[in-house]
């Protein structure tokens, strides 16, 4: 078994999928939210009942209880008044990416600034899994010029910049000093895993894997985010049923984009790519079609060293297209992701699928 936390999350373990190997990619962003909504309705996680099914990134929270109460009425009231009456940023720390800890608190990364995930609740109907700042990356809604991002995600986030700081000083050789010290599980769902196949004691994650029958209303084969019981046998994913359709709607614009960067990294297929940057929902609200093969272009030429198939060595970059600031906060993670994930497509995808 293969367990993946690196970026992009769904296209990865659907390339990993499509190769045969068992692969299961984790993310904190369950773990995360449903502490965040626990804390802002002032109720012990511990007592908090819940169902999270969708795709990475862009999960729903379907259930939300406390015993046999529905939280989402009063959820809905709480996150409405807190953000969408007033100012989008309340009281929060700086972020330093330490997106393990159990109570970490409210930070710029996420609960102080919950406007988008707010709005997109109050017309989809369900809290999703990934910050307002992640959230605003996959829709058409939230960026479409600087001054609205500003207006909707007032402090700017980076994890390319949080984590430069991290090496920059010494909070890396610290955290590890600690963790040696203490030892003790965090939120995370890789030791969970580990300890339940090689003990047989069984544990329940949310873990990203290839949809074969788990939701209804998803194309088969994508990879989804659904809560699984780990023991001896392995990962074993629970059927959710469909999702509801507004819900499942919204994910299947951004599962289009993942399958053809999928196509693209196992068949070589150039146009395939165009293709997924063409049909990414925030892409195509700020661009042209002749501005997306530009862009593309560009961003061919920059990483060329690592996609010698794709894109020739001697690629030129083409001038620089106008682009209205509305730059994502996870790009410099995601490029470098894909890029190390296609570094080995080269030999991978000559392999039967």
């Amino acid at each position: 078994m293969l367990i993946n936390y690196a970026n992009p999350m769904a296209m990865s373990c659907w390339y990993l999928d499509r190769l045969g190997i068992d692969v299961v990619g984790l993310c904190y962003s369950v773990q995360g939210t449903s502490r965040m909504l626990a804390r802002r309705l002032g109720v012990e996680h511990d007592e908090v009942r819940y169902l999270v099914a969708g795709i990475n990134h862009q999960a729903w929270f379907l259930r939300f209880e406390y015993g046999t109460e529905d939280l989402y009425p009063w959820l809905r009231q709480v996150m409405a008044r807190r953000h969408l009456g007033g100012s989008p940023f309340g009281e929060g720390s700086t972020d330093r990416g330490d997106h393990s800890e159990a109570d970490r608190g409210e930070s710029d990364y996420e609960g102080a600034q919950e406007r988008v995930r707010t709005e997109i609740m109050a017309a989809f109907g369900y809290f999703h899994t990934e910050s307002s700042h992640h959230a605003s990356e996959y829709l058409p809604y939230f960026r479409k010029s600087s001054a609205l991002v500003d207006e909707m995600l007032p402090v700017r986030w980076d994890d390319y910049q949080v984590c430069a700081a991290h090496d920059a000083g010494d909070h890396t050789a610290a955290l590890l000093t600690r963790l040696k010290r203490e030892l003790t599980p965090s939120v995370e769902y890789g030791a969970t895993i580990i300890n339940a196949v090689e003990t047989d004691e069984p544990g329940v994650v949310y873990g990203n894997v290839a949809d074969h029958g788990l939701i209804d209303n998803f194309p088969s084969g994508c990879c989804v985010e659904v809560p699984c019981l780990v023991d001896g046998n392995g990962v074993q994913p629970t059927a959710i049923g469909a999702l509801p359709p507004q819900c499942a709607a919204m994910n299947r614009t951004n599962i289009n984009v993942q399958e053809l960067a999928v196509e693209a990294a196992l068949t070589g297929e150039r146009q395939h790519v165009y293709h997924a940057v063409m049909l990414d929902p925030l892409t195509g609200t700020i661009l042209t079609l002749g501005q997306v093969r530009e862009m593309t272009d560009k961003l061919f030429a920059a990483e060329s060293q690592w996609l010698p198939d794709i894109a020739p060595a001697g690629l030129v970059a083409l001038p620089d297209v106008p682009v209205r600031s509305t730059r994502r906060s996870g790009e410099h993670e995601t490029m470098r992701s894909t890029s190390q994930a296609t570094d080995r497509r080269t030999t991978a995808r000559r392999q039967p699928v």
